[in-house]
């Protein structure tokens, strides 16, 4: 029976409360007045506040005083008159609603300010309800918006002009290949078995830097789509360089390039083989690519300490790292040509000392691959005295 008469009497409040909204006497509007989250305001021809609703109150912060009678302009924005773009002077001029956005310093806040004339019976003009509501969530959320957007514009800016980068470097090799076959086949029978074998020589060469920037790209797309997982082990750093020298040996002593490494400790890190293999490949092939023949090539390695990102600036560098160098005596780099090296939407693709072609995407590939691992690729070069690539590997736990 209890809860039955609870029941009645929650209805009957229902009723009685939907009773009086329909027909509002001065304390309901009174409610709903101060009810609203926004600064509401009934201001008069004067530009001068009849009502303030609490949020106002609060926000203007007068203490106990009353808002009514002070000038809208001073107490909102600590003017003196009214702001040229006023919503109330213009809903003055035309009886018609206006509104502005503005960035208030008083408040710290992004407000949107609406004036609606308010008329009496005979049409006469009276004033105009107020309203300024806090929108400086929704303005960082467009300002948001407007950089993911310009971010977008890049990416896609970036994205063609690597697409026609690769286009264009990956049909010099395959010109070379067919060029060269064709030759071939129309002169086999006039050609001495020296010219034949330079010429396929040409062609396995265009064919090894079209495979090596195809496995870039692949590489590269994996990478970017997340297929490419980082997948740490611990292994020999020694067998991956030493696997390295092995493979691109061929390639040095076409040039009489000495390809050697300077590390005589056994090293252990944890990390992703095949990437560590990637980055050494691209790296290597490099230097040889921008070392003059009877140049040399080096491999090196040493531990070193990497300072961990921390709001404590006297925190100590202590995370030991192994700092794997890759160093020619080649061509060197220009500082200018330094800060293009990485970006994907600069074409840097130079051609090697004895006339190599590649597109540069390899560079770009090691650096990511390089980060995966909380490194960063650095370069130390001068034009005409060669240059020192390092990154750095995580050593394995003893």
């Amino acid at each position: 029976m209890a809860e039955a008469n609870k029941f009645s009497n929650t209805k009957a409040q229902e009723i009685d409360f939907a009773s009086q909204l329909s027909k509002p006497d001065s304390d309901v509007w009174e409610l709903i007045f101060n009810s609203l989250p926004d600064m509401v305001a009934l201001i008069d021809l004067d530009n001068k506040i009849v009502k303030a609703n609490i949020a106002m109150s609060q926000k203007i912060n007068i203490g106990d005083q009353s808002l009514a009678g002070h000038n809208c302009y001073n107490l909102m924005h600590d003017k003196g008159c009214a702001l040229s773009n006023c919503p109330h002077l213009s809903m003055l001029r035309d009886r018609q609603p206006h509104s502005i956005e503005l960035f208030e310093p008083k408040f710290g806040a992004f407000l949107n300010i609406s004036t609606t004339p308010i008329f009496d019976s005979n049409n006469n003009l009276l004033g105009s309800l107020h309203i300024a509501r806090d929108i400086s969530t929704q303005k960082a959320s467009e300002a948001k918006l407007l950089e993911y957007n310009d971010e977008l514009k890049e990416l896609n800016r970036s994205r063609d002009k690597f697409f026609s980068i690769v286009a264009h470097d990956l049909r010099s090799p395959f010109q070379g290949m067919l060029g060269f076959t064709d030759l071939i086949l129309d002169e086999l029978d006039t050609l001495s078995k020296k010219e034949i074998k330079n010429y396929l020589q040409k062609v396995r060469d265009s064919s090894y830097s079209a495979f090596s920037l195809l496995e870039n790209l692949l590489n590269w797309s994996r990478l970017q789509t997340g297929r490419l997982q980082y997948n740490p082990t611990i292994f020999r750093v020694n067998d991956v360089i030493e696997g390295i020298i092995s493979l691109l040996n061929s390639n040095a002593l076409s040039k009489n390039i000495l390809l050697a490494t300077s590390i005589s400790d056994v090293y252990m890190v944890k990390a992703d083989k095949q990437m560590v293999h990637s980055i050494l490949l691209n790296l290597t092939t490099n230097a040889i690519k921008f070392t003059f023949p009877e140049g040399n090539v080096t491999i090196g390695a040493k531990i070193t300490t990497m300072c961990e990102e921390t709001q404590n600036i006297n925190a100590p560098c202590d995370r030991k790292c192994l700092e794997v160098n890759i160093a020619d005596t080649g061509v060197g780099i220009s500082a200018e040509e330094i800060d293009k090296l990485f970006k994907i939407n600069e074409h840097l693709s130079l051609t090697g000392t004895s006339n190599e072609q590649g597109a540069g995407l390899g560079l770009i590939l090691v650096k990511e691959m390089a980060e995966k691992h909380g490194s960063k690729l650095t370069v130390k070069s001068e034009p005409g005295k060669g240059s020192v690539f390092y990154f750095t590997l995580p050593l394995a736990e003893e």
